[in-house]
């Protein structure tokens, strides 16, 4: 049946089935994974009936041998096997929206429109449960702060930030006059955007969005920097008269907390590494607390470096943390080190580290050589949907930010969609083969 659909039905089928991906990570995994299939599935009836011959790249290459790396170190820890071959699927989800944004099968002002009136609606939503205590479809807000549709999930700050530069984009582009009413309405959108992050008590997705934002106010500082800064003074203005003490006290533990974590890293790795001072501790309540005191990260970090010190050169394999950290009977054992980098490091060792790395030197020269030589167009939209993609880009891999497993297959996913829109962008914008 499916093999009998027109070429245009299929087209249509996987336009709305790409534009429709945040919509499933609200709804969550399993969602995320039944419509990852589908994508997948009329992906490749579409690939088959047009007959497309595989070509690859060496960006493309460079993805193929991180997931060969990722298999690898699961076979020789025996580990997980199954499910390190199974993450190939996103490497034929990579190949396949690539190939359907590179042909301009996929129309970007629609993904861009769609995207921004989801993350519009979380926004708001998120505003609307923290001043009412219920959402728009009566979810009581939950006892750490809004979340919105995600409910016990604490994640809806890092959704907004993910998504929230497409909102940005569409703000500008339909408000793109400077005179004082259009400064003010833009200032006062893009602040609702900020507000529904802070109050999320996410802290890393705010501070990560804020330093974006300016930096994309000062690419375009005659025309879209004073809006910024002026939305920036509508938040601080929130803050100050509608911020509760728990978000307040929140954010000042946290930039606490961040100011030592390095130094907290260290000094709680060589502890564990000074086998009879470790015992000492785990035996006594009150120094377990004061080792894992803070935000708790500082004991994750220095559990993942511990832990890849026996895995050097490949890793402990797929998924398997929270395993190692039993095994070696350390404190804090989670299913993830809590950071992409570390997360890769321990998971596949240096070689999938480097691998992933020379693919993003190689992916962020690129964009740099295309902005530098296409500078003086950047008042045209090619060049700003660009300027967003790369924004999201490195908001994605930016390494200093505490995060999720990067194996998960939300994280995998949104991460694939972003790299494509913006392999996709620099084809566009360059009108050659950059990718």
């Amino acid at each position: 049946m499916y093999l009998s659909m027109s070429l245009n039905r299929l087209i249509s089928i996987l336009n709305w089935l790409f534009v429709l991906f945040p919509i499933s990570f609200i709804v969550g995994n399993s969602a995320i994974n039944l419509h990852f299939v589908l994508f997948i599935l009329f992906g490749c009836i579409y690939l088959t009936k047009k007959k497309i011959k595989f070509e690859y790249n060496f960006l493309i290459l460079t993805f193929l041998f991180f997931c060969i790396a990722l298999i690898i170190s699961s076979l020789l820890n025996q580990f997980n096997i199954d499910k390190s071959f199974f993450y190939l699927r996103f490497l034929a989800f990579y190949y396949i929206c690539f190939y359907l944004l590179k042909e301009k099968i996929f129309r970007l002002d629609l993904i861009f429109y769609y995207y921004a009136i989801i993350v519009a609606v979380i926004s708001l939503d998120l505003i609307i449960q923290y001043f009412f205590g219920y959402n728009i479809i009566g979810l009581k807000i939950n006892e750490l702060g809004p979340t919105s549709f995600f409910q016990v999930e604490k994640i809806a700050g890092s959704f907004v930030q993910n998504f929230g530069f497409y909102l940005v984009f569409i703000i500008f582009s339909k408000f793109n006059k400077n005179n004082f009413y259009t400064i003010i309405l833009k200032s006062f959108l893009v602040s609702l955007v900020s507000i529904s992050i802070f109050i999320s008590f996410q802290r890393i997705p705010m501070v990560i969005w804020i330093f974006f934002l300016t930096i994309y106010g000062m690419v375009y500082y005659k025309s879209k920097l004073i809006p910024i800064l002026l939305s920036f003074a509508i938040l601080t203005l929130f803050i100050s008269n509608f911020s509760s003490k728990e978000i307040v006290e929140s954010y000042t533990s946290f930039f606490d907390n961040a100011k030592d974590i390095s130094s907290r890293t260290f000094k709680n790795y060589n502890t564990i590494k000074n086998k009879e001072l470790f015992e000492e501790i785990k035996k006594d309540e009150i120094k377990v607390t004061n080792f894992e005191s803070g935000s708790g990260h500082a004991s994750l970090y220095a559990n993942a470096f511990y832990i890849w010190e026996d895995n050097k050169i490949l890793g402990i394999g797929y998924k398997n943390f929270y395993n190692n950290c039993i095994k070696k009977k350390l404190t804090r054992c989670t299913t993830h080190p809590h950071n992409y980098y570390l997360d890769i490091l321990v998971t596949t060792g240096l070689v999938g580290l480097i691998i992933l790395i020379t693919y993003l030197i190689i992916l962020f020269t690129k964009v740099i050589y295309s902005l530098r030589i296409n500078i003086k167009d950047k008042s045209q939209k090619k060049f700003d949907i660009l300027i967003i993609a790369f924004i999201n880009f490195l908001m994605f891999f930016f390494p200093l930010k505490s995060s999720g497993s990067f194996f998960t297959t939300s994280n995998s996913t949104y991460m694939i969609i972003t790299l494509v829109i913006l392999l996709s962008q620099l084809r566009i914008i360059n009108s050659k083969k950059v990718y």
